[in-house]
């Protein structure tokens, strides 16, 4: 029996499980070397192409994972105290590390007023949104928070538009969707190098184990919500001159008490 890899995330509603096959086989970096018929520049404009090329393709893995942690940590700290929060500013603001800023004082404002203390105790989670024109806006999950008067609220924010909604038990898996949606939008260079997603440091952490089997997984008398295979490029390190070796990768998603 092969050998395979194994890593779960355990949330209080789901179990994610991805099995890693062996490496097969391995891909040379000298199949992908330039062609001699190339000339100079061209080869160079290829490069810069494939380079811009990667570079997106890791942003998008970057804001893929993103979104996938918020939806867990949603999932993990959800309680019947949750709130959505939206703070707008009332200027046509655009400068995304001014508005970062800001928000972050809003944060220790509202520890203060709600908590009394300087010591952290608001748990949420946060991204922003640019529209059209270009004005920044925050949408926020607070886990846990008291009652708290919107005009409070205004007086903490103070820089515009405040709106505070309930959340209902039954969007809990909404909600997560909702907020997470924002990472899937185009970014431009500028933006990409701002801080895109905030949270506190005392939410409630996904379980996640790792861990090797001989024996294949079984999911028989479990829900099974989503299953697929593809195919992973690793670097192989036993190999000379470097490349990439594929393996088979399985991911199943687990609804627990579905």
């Amino acid at each position: 029996m092969a050998l395979e890899w194994v890593k779960t995330i355990e949330t209080p509603t789901t179990i994610e499980v991805w099995e890693y096959s062996a490496p097969a086989g391995r891909m040379n970096p000298e199949a992908r070397r330039d062609d001699d018929s190339e000339d100079e520049s061209e080869r160079e404009r290829n490069r810069d192409a494939a380079a811009y090329y990667d570079a997106a393709k890791r942003r998008q893995r970057h804001y893929r994972g993103v979104r996938w942690e918020i939806a867990r940590l949603i999932d993990c700290n959800f309680d019947d105290s949750t709130k959505f929060l939206t703070l707008t500013f009332a200027d046509n603001v655009t400068d995304i590390k001014y508005c970062n800023r800001e928000f972050r004082k809003f944060i220790k404002r509202l520890n203060r007023r709600v908590y009394g203390t300087d010591k952290t105790k608001v748990r949420y989670l946060a991204v922003w949104e640019a529209q059209k024109r270009g004005a920044i806006h925050y949408h926020v999950v607070l886990f846990g928070m008291p009652y708290i008067r919107l005009s409070e609220l205004r007086e903490v924010w103070g820089h515009g538009f405040v709106k505070i909604n309930r959340v209902d038990v039954d969007q809990r898996y909404n909600v997560g969707r909702y907020i997470s949606k924002y990472f899937s939008k185009d970014v431009d260079e500028g933006s990409y190098k701002q801080k895109k997603f905030f949270r506190s440091q005392n939410l409630i952490q996904p379980v996640e184990e790792r861990f090797t089997t001989l024996e294949p997984l079984s999911f028989e008398g479990y829900t099974v919500a989503f299953t697929k295979e593809y195919d992973q490029l690793i670097p192989d390190l036993y190999g000379e001159g470097g490349g990439y070796a594929p393996r088979k990768v399985r991911y199943t998603k687990i609804g627990k008490d579905w």
